[in-house]
């Protein structure tokens, strides 16, 4: 965290959010990225697997936001005809958007599996904030922020299933994405001459079972945030 009027000669471009009392800045967050490798010994982050990259993002969260008080929502207004106005002690839907869609990039940049878990360590705030947004309004900035996670993480997926060179891989994600696997879809469509009972066994079992257990795989991991 730094304070803009204690820093001279500030890079405003690099501004990720503005909290008011307090700016976060890219070169913040990457100094802290930084300091968690070195106090986890990691060498490459690019090369580390997704529990050490919780870590870290755990680590910068909670040297970034120790009091979350500095994500609530400012905007007070009674409650139930009330005369003392509140915040309902909400956080700021807004800020939280954006510092989502930082996290999302710097996942990217070190080619990171997109998850609600790995989020709520960023912003030092509990899981279950966000996996409780999914039942909110469909227009509501809440509920845009789970999906955005969502919807990343499933991204992420798919291109690690294309980027694993394997041919079951890329049939993961043309299954996933155009049902190919499925009847009257791809080859199926296009290849219409009928097979006989003696051709049955010589199907390409193995294949197919590779590519449901893949698929099994993937989407169970999407579904859990568990990866």
């Amino acid at each position: 965290m730094q304070d803009v009027k204690s820093v001279e000669n500030v890079d405003l471009t690099t501004l990720i959010v503005d909290l008011g009392t307090v700016q976060i800045y890219t070169s913040t967050v990457q100094d802290l990225i930084d300091n968690a490798c070195i106090e986890f010994h990691i060498e490459d982050l690019l090369k580390a697997g997704q529990r050490q990259w919780k870590a870290v993002m755990q680590y910068v969260g909670m040297h970034l936001f120790p009091d979350t008080k500095v994500l609530k929502d400012k905007s007070l207004s009674p409650l139930n005809n009330g005369t003392i106005p509140t915040n309902c002690n909400r956080y700021d839907r807004e800020v939280l958007y954006k510092l989502c869609d930082y996290y999302i990039y710097i996942s990217n940049v070190y080619s990171k599996l997109v998850s609600t878990v790995a989020f709520s360590y960023f912003c030092n705030i509990p899981t279950t904030t966000f996996d409780l947004w999914k039942d909110e309004e469909l227009s509501s900035l809440a509920f845009k922020i789970w999906q955005k996670l969502q919807r990343s993480r499933k991204d992420c997926i798919l291109d690690r299933a294309y980027d694993s060179n394997s041919p079951v891989g890329t049939m993961f994600v043309g299954n996933n994405e155009f049902g190919m696997n499925q009847p009257g879809i791809g080859d199926n469509a296009t290849q219409r001459r009928a097979i006989t009972a003696q051709e049955l066994p010589r199907l390409d079992e193995k294949k197919s079972q590779e590519l449901h257990a893949i698929d099994t795989q993937f989407t169970d991991a999407a579904v859990n945030n568990t990866v």
